[in-house]
């Protein structure tokens, strides 16, 4: 075998290289001085020369489950990253990869019930009656009353403004419960009675190129671009960017409660002013503490594994039991991983807002496991 040299060449042939996504080394060997002299990839890239011919199996857990491994850690987080070390032990890759823009039926119904909150409230309706639906047929058993009085109490009184605004948040709302999927719906039971954009067949998602998935775009839609064109036509309202949510975010119904705090008070927060938790959306997502002590253990069991020292205790066992004997190519595929977790910890994206213990926000209570 010829000397392993470190270059642009080695580096881009390589199959090590295909696992970016969301980092700044995605933007390649010339644009990111930090590639060029990260001792610990260069290291990988070895490994992987030494392996030779890569199976196909592995081809597929780099290019597609490493690599779309979600910058926000996913609402499902850690189910994400223990179906990669599953894959890696079985050396069978996923039929749908649970990244980006999958979303579960529970989730979809949670979201849905706060639709029919914002649906009331465009209609001008009052939130007794709304509550007492959902409290008779509401997927999550909360106190429904608190939540839409508080919801009325901080939208406030209609305005063009703020109608336009809340309709607006509704249909990226109701697109994304349309248009995510997941084992079971693949965008075809929810939303069928409502037009959120022009249908588009074989579409695919982040992690799933070879599922034919049906897609619908939402800014095809005229009923939007009205929204969006009087919207810009209108002064002295607070101008939010409701393309940066996702239902499968973490925290996508705190954004949510954030967003409509900002419609109502016309103001974007301060620096150290909390946000009320008045959606009762607690439970929708992971509580950050336990979030990061999982992730401390987790990333300990991956490097004790690919060392061929296991960790012990629970989650280490669950680890090591995942990934099953150890062998050159999931050796190489574990630090690989190890790797990419870090660079998006480093990347100041979500994902390391999720797993970090000094994260400052308010706390979910949704269990990890």
């Amino acid at each position: 075998m010829a000397e392993f040299e470190w270059s642009k060449e080695t580096l881009e042939n390589s199959i090590s290289s295909r696992c970016w996504n969301y980092t700044p080394y995605e933007d390649g060997w010339d644009s990111c001085p930090d590639l060029r002299k990260d001792s610990e990839l260069k290291q990988i890239v070895a490994m992987e020369q030494e392996l030779g011919d890569i199976p196909e199996w592995a081809r597929r857990v780099v290019e597609r489950d490493i690599n779309y491994v979600g910058p926000c850690g996913h609402y499902k987080f850690p189910k994400p990253q223990l179906e990669i070390i599953s894959a890696i032990g079985s050396q069978t890759p996923p039929v749908l990869v649970h990244t980006c823009y999958t979303v579960d039926r529970e989730r979809k119904r949670q979201m849905m019930d706060y639709c029919l909150c914002l649906d009331a409230w465009l209609a001008g309706a009052n939130a007794e009656p709304t509550a007492q639906e959902l409290m008779a047929l509401g997927c999550r058993k909360i106190d429904w009353m608190s939540v839409c009085e508080d919801m009325w109490n901080i939208i406030g009184e209609h305005s063009e403004a703020k109608d336009l605004l809340v309709e607006r948040m509704l249909h990226l709302v109701r697109h994304s419960i349309k248009w995510c999927i997941w084992d079971d719906d693949m965008a075809t039971e929810f939303g069928r009675d409502q037009y959120l954009g022009d249908y588009s067949a074989g579409t695919w998602r982040y992690g799933n190129p070879h599922i034919r998935i049906a897609g619908f775009q939402e800014n095809a839609s005229p009923r939007l671009k009205r929204i969006e064109a009087r919207l810009a036509e209108i002064n002295n309202y607070v101008r939010l960017d409701l393309r940066e949510w996702w239902l499968c975010a973490p925290k996508s119904f705190r954004f949510l409660e954030r967003n409509l705090w900002v419609i109502g008070m016309g103001r974007f927060p301060g620096d150290e002013e909390e946000i009320p938790g008045f959606l009762q959306c607690e439970d929708t997502y992971p509580n950050q503490d336990a979030a990061a002590d999982w992730y401390t253990s987790f990333r300990k069991a991956l490097n004790g594994w690919w060392r061929g020292q296991p960790e012990t205790g629970d989650l280490a066992d669950d680890v090591n039991r995942r990934l099953g004997e150890l062998t050159p190519v999931k050796r190489w595929l574990v630090k690989l991983f190890l790797r990419k977790l870090r660079r998006l910890e480093e990347n100041g994206e979500q994902f390391a807002n999720l797993v970090t213990p000094g994260h400052k926000h308010r706390r979910g209570t949704r269990p990890i496991i």
